[in-house]
Formats: structure tokens, sequence, C-alpha cells
């Protein structure tokens, strides 16, 4: 282990950041060398006279500018920024490295070699026939990307015919193109009190008027669903059936029941946002198999394949909404894109696909494992197989102080006022235990948190 012991008095940064430049400072010069192994979290906060806290940020943001390196069982490592272990890439040009977006909530990503290989080999056969690919589409989907969505939809308890499935670059574009087509200036949107910010944003962009409904431990309550049909203004059910986004909930099956018949009763449409549903193995059948006439059913791939895989399978509840959804989207955004398409349809048919979704949802019960260890004197709301957590804050923290204090951590902590559409938002924030970060950056990122949470906001406190 390298005896280092940096001298901070001179920096006028956070004492965190202060850490992080003195790694980079000491590479640079010389003190410390690629492969150096850096004293524990502990042992360097005790010889700073420093917070655990601090020095956990401190070698947080280190590794974020690639200055640090973790291993299980072996310590903390000094790297080269310079450096990529992903792979040759001479043949490859630079990198991309563009940050994550913590603001959204991320799967976990594969570090599986073999398939890592296996997801770019399908990429690179995409070659093979890629002019095809970068033509303007007509509105008449292809049927083997049609058969490929069909099969990938059976694992939700689906199972529409091929000719009834649509495509759109992920589901906020789906919703977008729904409610264009279903809603006018005006109308009302109902939806669960606590929600997918995506809704919001579209609501307030198209002049909808969102009502949060009242829920319970089983989701929004058939009451509340049926006085707001009252109104006489109301268009349209939004809801995120499976895992919620962000309170982990799942609907069951008698409450998704009751909310159907109160649906078809009044002819209002049901918006099924399933963006979770495969990663749930018994998940209660979507309400787009209940109740197929009534229903817009979205099946999203960013949370269950990748982000970055924009593309959404769409049923549509009958002929005519098939027909205004696919004009929706030649006005809005002319197609989706070719080459996801084909892509997403490569990795079903070659099984790319099931491997991945295997991967997420191991890691993802990992993940609630390691979170359930670290924060298990936290009041929070969890699901096994999900990649969120809904924590409830204590101890003097606010939403906003908490944001603020981990900022820099490698997962997603956002407040409770992104997702609350009617009333104060409570002192909650979500959780989110996916992206790039490996289970040991986890692992030590939530045990900051935990440490966070433990003491008040004061004595956390970074800046001095």
């Amino acid at each position: 282990m390298t005896e280092w012991n940096p001298d901070l008095k001179g920096s006028n940064a956070p004492r965190y950041i202060a850490i992080a430049d003195s790694i980079a400072a000491d590479l640079a010069n010389g003190r410390l060398s690629p492969g150096d192994r850096l004293p524990a979290q502990r042992q360097l906060a005790k010889s700073l006279g420093l917070d655990f806290t601090t020095v956990a940020r401190g070698y947080t943001e280190a590794r974020r500018r690639g200055l640090l390196a973790s291993h299980v069982g072996s310590g903390t490592f000094v790297t080269d920024p310079a450096f990529t272990s992903f792979g040759d890439r001479s043949e490859a040009g630079p990198a991309r490295t563009s940050p994550p977006d913590f603001s959204m909530n991320l799967p976990p990503e594969p570090t599986d070699h073999a398939l890592a290989a296996k997801m770019q080999a399908g990429y690179s056969a995409l070659s093979a026939d890629l002019m095809p690919l970068l033509r303007y589409q007509t509105l008449e989907a292809c049927e083997q990307d049609q058969r490929a969505a069909a099969r990938w939809l059976e694992g939700t308890g689906l199972s529409p015919e091929p000719s009834q499935i649509l495509f759109a670059s992920g589901a906020q574009a789906a919703l977008s193109h729904i409610l264009a087509a279903i809603t006018e200036p005006g109308d009302q949107v109902a939806c669960e009190d606590v929600t997918y910010p995506g809704i919001r944003s579209l609501a307030a962009q198209l002049g909808l008027e969102l009502i949060g409904l009242d829920t319970d431990y089983a989701g929004v309550v058939p009451d509340g669903l049926q006085s707001a049909v009252g109104t006489g203004r109301l268009k349209a059910l939004y809801l995120n059936p499976t895992i919620q986004n962000p309170t982990t909930k799942t609907i069951p099956y008698h409450r998704r029941k009751e909310l159907v018949s109160i649906a078809e009763k009044w002819g209002i449409p049901i918006l099924e946002d399933d963006a979770y549903g495969q990663l749930c193995r018994k998940a209660p059948l979507p309400f787009a198999a209940l109740s197929p006439g009534s229903t817009w059913y979205i099946g999203s791939l960013s949370k269950t394949l990748g982000a970055g895989l924009r593309l959404a399978y769409v049923v549509a509840p009958n002929p005519g909404a098939r027909w205004q959804f696919s004009r929706a989207v030649r006005t809005s955004q002319v197609m989706p894109s070719p080459i996801m398409t084909a892509l997403a349809t490569r990795w079903i048919e070659d099984g790319t696909a099931s491997l991945l979704l295997d991967h997420i949802r191991t890691e993802s019960a990992e993940r609630q494992r390691l979170a359930a260890e670290h924060l298990r004197n936290q009041n929070l709301l969890s699901d096994p197989e999900g990649f969120h957590l809904w924590l409830e804050l204590s101890n003097g923290w606010t939403r906003s102080a908490l944001v603020s204090q981990l900022r820099n951590l490698p997962i997603g902590i956002t407040e409770a006022d992104a997702f609350t559409v009617s009333g104060k938002p409570a002192e909650r924030v979500r959780i989110g235990l996916g992206g790039p970060a490996d289970r040991l950056q986890l692992s030590q990122a939530l045990e900051v948190l935990a440490q966070t949470l433990d003491a008040s906001p004061a004595r956390s406190s970074v800046y001095f």
C-alpha cells in the first residue's frame, strides 16, 4: 500500500474535490504512479482528520475522472486516465466518454465480456445491410420487425398479432404520439399522485390538465378514478403499473380489474406505460391483456436492454387508433430510427436480448440486496426485481440538502418534486441503482449514503 497523505491546506475547494485534485496532481508529478494502491477510506479519513463521507466522496470524484479503480478484495488503485480497459480501440477511434445522466433511471450495464461481445457482434452484423437502413421508410412496418416485437412482448403476458404492433422512438415519444391523437388542449388526463415525470412534461407541453389520483398500497384508488370521470373532461388514465417509477409499487391483479371496469364503463382509454414489466418474472397480466379494446400498451426497451436503445413497441386498442398513431408519428418525427429497430430485432432473434434481460434481472437483484444491507436502518420502498428505491428521509434531512450533498456519487438521487403531481412533495428521494457503476462502486456509494443519512446535515457538510 502506498503511504499517501495529501496536504489539503493550500486548496480552497471543498475537501472532497481537494482530495481528487491531489490524486491528479501527484499522478502528474510522479508521487503517485498507475498501479499504486491508496489507503483505505477510513484510514485516510482518520489521518486527515476528516469525516469518512468526505473521503469517500473524494475517491468517488477521482474515479469519475478516471484516476482510480476499485477491485473487490484488493482495494483502490491509481489508474492512468488515458487508459481504457474495454478492448482494443486502435481501430475504433476515440472513445465516446459523455457522462451518464443520473437524473434518469438507468438499468445496470453489462460487465460480462462474452455478453458485450455478442452485443457488438449483433450491431456489426447490421453493416451487411446498412444502406436500406439509411433510407426513409414508409408507414408500413417491416414484418420481420413486427414478428420479433410480438415475440418479445410475450414475456409480459401479451399475445398480440404482429400486424398490430407499432413502433416509436422510446416510451416518451410513444406517449406524445398517443396524447396528440386522443386529446385536445384543456382536456384532463388522470394518473397516480406520484408518477413518472415524463407524463408531467408532456401534459404541460400539450396544454393538458394532469389530475393526480390518490393511491394506496395497491395503486390508484378506484373511488378517485370514479370521481375524476365525473368531471366529463377526463380523456385518459395514465399508469406505470409494474415496479412503478418512483414508488416501486406493482398494481395487483384485483386492482387492475377494478380500474378496467371503470375505464370500460365510461370509455376512458388506459395508457399503460409498461417500462419495467419485463423485469418482473411474475407480474400480473397487463391491462392490455385484461382490456385490449380500452388500452394503449407501451413496451419500452430502454429499461430492459439499454437506455440508448430508443425504441418502444406499441399496441393500440383498435385499427382506427393505429392509424391515428401512425399519422402522429409521421407528423412529429417522420419515423423511428430504422437502425435502432433493426438492432432490436437482431438481438431478439439471436438471443442477445434475452441474455441481456437475464443479466439486468440478476444484477438488479444483487444490487437490491446490497441496498437492503446498507440501508437497513432506513424507511424505503423497493422491489427485489427493480433497480430503484423510494427512500423516506429523516434525521433532519431534506430532499434538496441530500441531493446537493451527494451529487457526485455514481448513483442517481432525485427529489420527490420531480414526481409529485398534486400537493406538497414528501421528503423522499428516488435512488437509482443502475448505470455504469459496478457492484463494488455501488456498495461504496451506498455506504456513503448510509453514513450521510445516519448523521445530521450539519455534521455531514464538506465545506469548511
